[in-house]
């Protein structure tokens, strides 16, 4: 049984969701309505988080940000804003994934599991890390280790990252790395993917505007050259 906690002031949207998830018995939602019911709710523990922005008491972003601070579940936005600025925010925040209203009540349960096999995934990185020549990335404790620092990473940074240091020079489309990362296809909304490269290199690069480690190369996708480039 996955436990849901839904975050949605607009009750006819709850009401789809709920009933949709309420279809299938590997599903228990939980539904709130705004930012103060959420925290105290969450403190019961939720595989899986659906949040909104748009909240009565405060910003679901901000919300995330507090959230994420003491549960580790994926955290999956569900907006009518669909403007890269708030989708960069609020996947820097913590979000592990965005989709944007409307949308399709079987992409959403894709999301959802797809989110959930990618946590399962990140439980079972090796606790030694992986290392190369500039930094370490320890995956438990989600640290980027660099020139004598210790770099917080976010959920999803951790993965990301992770799979690159095991798959040094090879391409990936963002498409390719949303299937392998979060085991599902990303039904051409690639946004998730490219944010989160963007946050991990602003952590990586010694310059994010000319990444040497996490490369890009038109028409072939991202690669990762454990040398960077020495």
């Amino acid at each position: 049984m996955t436990n849901v906690l839904l975050v949605e002031d607009d009750a006819e949207v709850a009401r789809v969701i709920k009933y949709y998830l309420g279809q299938s018995d590997a599903y228990a939602v939980d539904w709130v309505t705004d930012a103060a019911q959420a925290w105290a709710a969450a403190r019961s523990g939720y595989d899986v988080i659906l949040l909104d922005i748009m909240l009565p008491d405060t910003d679901g972003v901000e919300l995330c940000a507090r959230l994420r601070q003491w549960y580790q579940c994926p955290i999956i936005f569900i907006s009518c804003l669909g403007d890269s600025e708030t989708v960069v925010r609020a996947l820097e925040k913590g979000g592990d994934d965005y989709v944007v209203k409307p949308f399709d009540n079987d992409v959403l349960h894709a999301r959802i599991q797809a989110n959930l096999r990618r946590a399962r995934l990140e439980a079972d990185l090796p606790a030694a890390g992986f290392s190369c020549a500039r930094f370490s990335l320890d995956a438990q404790n989600r640290l980027l280790r660099k020139d004598g620092k210790k770099i917080p990473l976010v959920h999803m940074e951790v993965r990301l990252l992770a799979f690159f240091m095991q798959n040094p020079h090879r391409y990936f489309s963002a498409a390719e790395l949303y299937r392998s990362i979060w085991g599902k296809e990303s039904y051409g909304d690639n946004r998730t993917v490219t944010v989160h490269i963007y946050n991990l290199r602003k952590k990586l690069e010694d310059d994010p505007s000319d990444p040497r480690f996490l490369k890009n190369v038109w028409g072939k996708g991202y690669c990762f050259d454990p040398t960077g480039g020495e």
